[in-house]
């Protein structure tokens, strides 16, 4: 993680100049390690997040809704008795340290005005939100820790709190980092650089890089670097953060007026990437076992279609047997005579609990059941095949769906008892949740990202002589114009752009997206109420675009 000293100094003056001498109104414990505390500073509502989270842990300003839960846990009901309704003092960084401390003052019980701090420790698993006196003995903390845990501190109430321990160099300290310097060359600046705390390893090649790609010594690039201030987030593979640019590493920026910014977007679409993708587990493990089930019906079932190939032989047993009833007398157990097919000899069992004539009216039904169960496999196998497509669409559904979307997918497949029904309660009128967008023309524009919302916009919604838009054979969203046709040019490819974006194909190029209009959509009869099929569409061809998208405005 990139969540550094460095960070959390800018992040520490940014926070004092917007929420400093602010009121803590509400205290809220999103789940176990995550805080949100609604302030009111400067004539303005902020949310401040503080996470404990041993992959996340952070502190920043969000202007995103999250949900509340009804019940406060217990370290919430603390901090409410403790420090909510309190003025925020100041907020002070622990040199360059992970470490910032909130002095909160607020009157006690009998009036008094006192001080308490907030301690946040933003330390990979280590991390902790400790709330202390003014002496800084420990009152609470949303993580105990013993020395038997490990560790080299106490962080339970009653103890005295102490800072992390270390020995790094504060690079901030002018006369310090100068006698650190002094026998540093870029030579051996990476086998030292440790030494410099809140120093990270991303800043600390950029550093390197900088000294070996320009005439600047080590600490010609440092001072530069500690005064520069450009938020930046780097996507190339992974997302790379800091609060100012990082030259060595190659890919799409997005910059960013503060690090608050920076860190409210980055933390909340990973925090809803995970969510998702825990929230989902199970449908995504569903989705997998249920199609191999198909593919192992699919193969099962045509095992069989090549066992009624069999068919004309057994048909060809009866004919001999009735041709040589004359030969026969009951308590036989075999047939032997001339094939007048094949012209060969053959060997026929038989059941010599039955009669000649009952031996040959047994293959006769047996011939008969296999002839008439072709058009039932060949059935069975279309239906598994339709299935495997639905099933794909759903993979695809999941990959691109929001905590709603996944939601009503789940409630989709719970409707076509594929899965055990929960106990969500559905709503009497439900209205699905569709994503709705808006072109540079202001055009509206309709996304269903899954069949309940495929359906609805589609069947209910669009009119006969809107636009439909979709990728070409291949599972994606329903996209419908809601501009009466013909269109403009600039709809045209926005609605392509959204079809292509919310398909399989989103991270390939010039995708094929067919659009006509509703009026020539017919519905697939069957359990898939989404599956159209349609007639006298077109079809543009264009390259997904993310930032286009993300550009778009949406209601």
């Amino acid at each position: 993680m990139s969540l550094d000293g460095n960070i959390i100094r800018h992040l520490t003056k940014e926070l004092n100049e917007l929420i400093n001498t602010g009121r803590i109104t509400k205290i809220y414990q999103l789940s176990k390690f995550d805080l949100i505390f609604n302030i009111n500073a400067k004539g303005k509502k902020q949310q401040l997040l503080i996470s404990s989270s041993p992959n996340y842990a952070r502190i920043h300003l969000t202007d995103k809704k999250y949900e509340k839960p009804n019940k406060p846990p217990t370290f919430c009901m603390f901090l409410r008795k403790q420090i909510e309704g309190g003025i925020i003092k100041n907020l002070e960084q622990k040199e360059n340290d992970r470490v910032i401390v909130i002095t909160i003052e607020r009157r006690n019980e009998i009036g008094d005005l006192q001080d308490k701090k907030l301690v946040i420790e933003v330390m990979g698993r280590y991390s902790n939100i400790i709330v202390t006196d003014n002496e800084f003995k420990i009152l609470e903390s949303i993580k105990h820790q013993m020395p038997f845990d490990g560790t080299d501190r106490t962080i339970f109430p009653g103890a005295i709190y102490e800072y992390p321990k270390t020995t790094q160099i504060n690079p901030y300290i002018e006369a310090d980092l100068n006698e650190f310097l002094k026998n540093i060359s870029i030579d051996n600046y990476s086998e030292n650089y440790n030494q410099l705390m809140g120093f990270s390893p991303l800043i600390n090649k950029e550093i390197i890089h900088r000294a070996d790609n320009t005439s600047k010594s080590i600490k010609e690039v440092i001072n530069t670097v500690k005064n520069e201030y450009k938020p930046v987030i780097i996507t190339n593979k992974r997302d790379h953060f800091y609060y100012t640019d990082i030259t060595y590493i190659e890919g799409d920026r997005r910059y960013f007026n503060s690090v608050n910014e920076l860190l409210d977007y980055h933390f909340y679409n990973r925090d809803r990437i995970d969510i998702i993708k825990q929230y989902s587990k199970n449908l995504i493990k569903f989705t997998k076992t249920y199609r191999n089930k198909l593919l192992n019906k699919i193969d099962k079932i045509s095992k069989d279609l090549n066992d009624t190939s069999k068919m004309d032989e057994i048909r060809v047993k009866g004919e001999l047997i009735q041709a040589n009833l004359h030969n026969l007398l009951k308590g036989d157990s075999v047939l032997k005579c001339r094939n007048y097919y094949t012209d060969q000899d053959v060997e026929i069992l038989l059941d010599n609990k039955l009669t000649p004539v009952q031996n040959s009216e047994k293959i006769f039904k047996k011939y008969k059941k296999v002839k008439a169960s072709i058009p039932h496999l060949e059935n069975q196998i279309k239906d598994a095949k339709m299935e495997i497509r639905y099933i794909d669409q759903i993979s695809s559904q999941i990959e691109s769906a929001s905590l709603k979307d996944i939601e009503e997918i789940k409630m989709e497949l719970m409707n076509r008892k594929l899965i055990k029904r929960t106990n969500i309660v559905k709503k009497k009128k439900y209205k699905p949740n569709y994503d709705t967008y808006y072109d540079s023309l202001g055009i509206e524009i309709l996304v269903g990202k899954n069949n309940l919302q495929n359906q609805f916009i589609t069947h209910k919604l669009a009119k006969h002589n809107e636009m439909w838009f979709h990728v070409k054979g291949a599972p994606g969203s329903h996209v419908v114009s809601r501009a009466i046709a013909p269109l403009d040019e600039v709809t045209i490819r926005t609605c392509a752009q959204l079809a292509a974006y919310y398909s399989t194909y989103r991270d390939s190029s010039s995708v094929p997206i067919d659009y006509v209009e509703v009026r020539y959509l017919k519905k697939v009869p069957g359990k898939v109420n989404s599956f159209v099929t349609y007639k006298n569409n077109k079809t543009i061809y264009i390259d997904p675009n993310e930032e286009f998208i993300l550009s778009l405005n949406k209601k």
